[in-house]
């Protein structure tokens, strides 16, 4: 079978799931949440209604809509589904709430794994238990990710090519680009802030109480910091 057909059989076989083809070399595994309908229009919900009910929410919302069950909850389904599959680098999410999409340029592989996984999602007891995994593993690694984002390490990582004018609890210390990429690869073990000598994790692992980029210069940012809540190691003054 040529590309056209070997597609053409897929969404035949994988119904709601389908397959597209970009003309560029890539091809999509997709399936648009609100345009599921006739004997498939419950497809997997069953799953996510349940994830609700075991976190104590309902799984309908005052308006009548589902409460779980988004496209970005379908991707941590699939990622849970093959958790530790090598063949997952190999995939290009794009999921948005009202659907899931995800990119490959291999048709086989989209193939297979849309295949597997329509398989997995047809299992209801097997597929709650993938959707409950996968979205609190999802819902952690976001509050991890947030957390970061929120810390002088966070910052340096989003912005390794600018220059930053930090003032800490313990006085005032500017890292340059060169001072990121020692900082983030663990080449420089301690910074010097006020005439201290402090380990580097403390800098890295203060939260971000105020943060502007400098009106003049794009590559400059200036912060305010603040200890976490947690302490953090020892400070050895010199």
């Amino acid at each position: 079978m040529n590309v056209k057909e070997r597609i053409e059989a897929f969404n035949e076989e994988n119904r709601p799931f389908y397959i597209v083809d970009h003309d560029d070399g890539k091809f999509s595994l997709c399936l648009p949440l609100g345009f599921i309908s006739g004997e498939y229009e419950d497809f997997g919900q069953k799953a996510f209604d349940a994830y609700a009910l075991e976190i104590g929410e309902p799984p309908v919302d005052s308006r009548g809509f589902q409460t779980h069950g988004n496209g970005y909850e379908w991707e941590a389904a699939f990622c849970q589904a093959f958790e530790g599959d090598p063949n997952l680098r190999r995939f290009a999410f794009d999921c948005e709430s009202s659907g899931f999409f995800m990119d490959c340029d291999d048709l086989s592989l989209l193939e297979e794994y849309g295949a597997r996984f329509r398989e997995i999602c047809m299992d209801t007891e097997r597929f709650t238990t993938i959707v409950s995994q996968g979205i609190k593993r999802m819902d952690q690694w976001l509050a991890e990710q947030e957390k970061l984002a929120n810390t002088v390490r966070g910052a340096l990582l989003e912005n390794p090519s600018s220059t930053f004018d930090i003032m800490t609890p313990d006085g005032n210390i500017r890292i340059t680009p060169q001072d990121t990429k020692q900082l983030l690869d663990g080449d420089m073990q301690f910074v010097h802030i006020g005439g201290a000598q402090y380990c580097a994790f403390e800098l890295l692992d203060q939260e971000i109480a105020q943060k502007q980029t400098d009106l003049f210069d794009e590559d400059l940012i200036r912060m305010k910091t603040q200890e976490p809540e947690q302490e953090l190691g020892f400070k050895m003054t010199m």
